[in-house]
């Protein structure tokens, strides 16, 4: 497995002149990387994976200017929209932590006392306290890693835009019934209420970082309903486990989401190049409808239904900056992540900084802008292939599917979509 600048070296001592430099090839075979919603964490579902043991005084990996310049993005936002990051726990230190990423990359401030930044809870009240309970701290510090990481990455993409954090309480992730199963109905109705939640105050474009494991009620029944928001770009990142062929992942599936792929960024002087980052998710939704304005010759691949992912944006080696820390009292500051939690919120940066989006229907605008919106990312995979054909991970090599769901190439493919944005879409 291979991805380029992926990592640095835990433990390693930075000068001054080393602070901005993305990973080397050589610090990434050294590095260690660890999902943020694993192990006892895994049924939050967040899309992140944080170095072990890697936090820095300065900033290593791409930062906000590097995004800006590889996918054309203005460093003052033509357009002022408002960025829904919808997330879970509490977080009192984000606007802090947000105020020292926008400084470090030159971003305007972003302060609740102009009205910019806004934390509320999923039903409208006032931001979460510290999340109670024996697991409630060290849940709350595990998902500050994914909620910086939202906020910086939209921060990036539209400076100038409005961000509003919305957040989901600990109680409301599901858990076991005691023979192992895990009904997540419930808490994807609570992310369809802090979607309801973030129109309701304002929100022009939405970002959800997390992938639930869904079923058919989830993608036909009433909290697919509370996703359907025409005019407000809603925004989801692919997952992190690579080639699928078939799943549902929530709300990823739905027609009226724009699921978002992932990239690796590799800069040869002033020059950026992106090929498909190997873990970004990919697949097939059995029996969901295609997306508004996604080709024939797209949705055919999957038999007709929802191919998953529409777009993407860098999802590795990315530097973010977060402090909260009431489980282990030792702050990471800043610290380098990858995943496609990453990809979701800049691209609803894009959208907010773009214009009007009140036509906004699913994917839609994407598939209308045409090819010179993006850029064709046409090297790299995220699953095995054999003569041309995706081997879906075990199903064997007699059970094969389209290489253009693993493998990226000319025009739209699985692990991309359309590619990466070449720009502010042309709404």
């Amino acid at each position: 497995m291979f991805r380029a600048g992926l990592a640095v070296f835990a433990g390693m001592v930075l000068t001054a002149a080393l602070a901005v430099a993305p990973a080397t090839a050589d610090q990434v075979r050294a590095a260690r990387f660890e999902p943020v919603c694993g192990g006892k964490y895994a049924r939050v579902a967040c899309q992140v994976q944080k170095l072990v043991g890697g936090s820095y005084q300065a900033p290593m990996g791409w930062g906000a200017t590097d995004l800006q310049a590889s996918h054309g993005i203005p460093a003052t936002s033509p357009h002022t929209g408002t960025i829904a990051i919808i997330d879970v726990g509490a977080y009192p230190t984000l606007e802090n932590d947000l105020a020292v990423y926008r400084q470090q990359y030159g971003l305007p401030p972003c302060a609740s006392s102009t009205g910019c930044f806004r934390q509320i809870d999923y039903k409208g009240g006032p931001a979460l306290p510290p999340s109670p309970g024996a697991d409630g701290p060290s849940i709350d510090e595990q998902i500050a890693v994914e909620t910086s990481l939202d906020v910086d990455m939209a921060s990036a993409a539209c400076p100038g835009c409005r961000i509003l954090e919305v957040q989901i309480p600990v109680s409301e992730v599901p858990t076991s019934d005691g023979s192992g199963a895990v009904n997540y109905d419930g808490y994807a109705a609570a992310f369809g209420t802090a979607v309801q939640t973030a129109v309701a105050n304002g929100a022009n474009s939405i970002s959800i970082s997390y992938g639930l494991p869904g079923s058919d009620s989830m993608v036909r029944g009433p909290v697919a309903a509370q996703l359907a928001q025409r005019g407000v770009a809603i925004v989801a990142s692919s997952g992190d486990n690579g080639f699928q062929a078939t799943q549902f992942l929530w709300p990823q599936a739905l027609p009226t989401v724009t699921a978002v792929g992932g990239t690796e960024l590799v800069k040869q002087g002033n020059t950026y190049s992106e090929g498909a980052w190997d873990g970004a998710g990919s697949s097939c939704v059995p029996g969901a409808a295609a997306a508004p304005g996604q080709p024939g010759d797209v949705t055919a691949l999957c038999g007709g239904a929802r191919t998953a992912v529409d777009v993407s944006a860098v999802a590795d080696n990315l530097a973010i900056y977060t402090t909260y820390s009431p489980s282990s009292k030792h702050s990471l500051g800043w610290t380098i992540v990858a995943g496609t939690s990453a990809s979701a919120p800049f691209i609803a940066g894009v959208y907010a900084a773009s214009g009007d989006l009140r036509a906004v229907d699913g994917p839609n605008l994407l598939y209308r802008a045409g090819a010179g919106a993006f850029n064709d990312v046409i090297s790299g995979t995220n699953g095995g292939v054999s003569n041309g054909r995706c081997l879906p991970p075990g199903l064997g090599s007699s059970t094969t599917f389209d290489g253009r769901l693993c493998g990226a190439g000319p025009g739209w493919d699985g692990p991309t979509g359309l590619g990466s944005p070449k720009g502010l879409l042309p709404l």
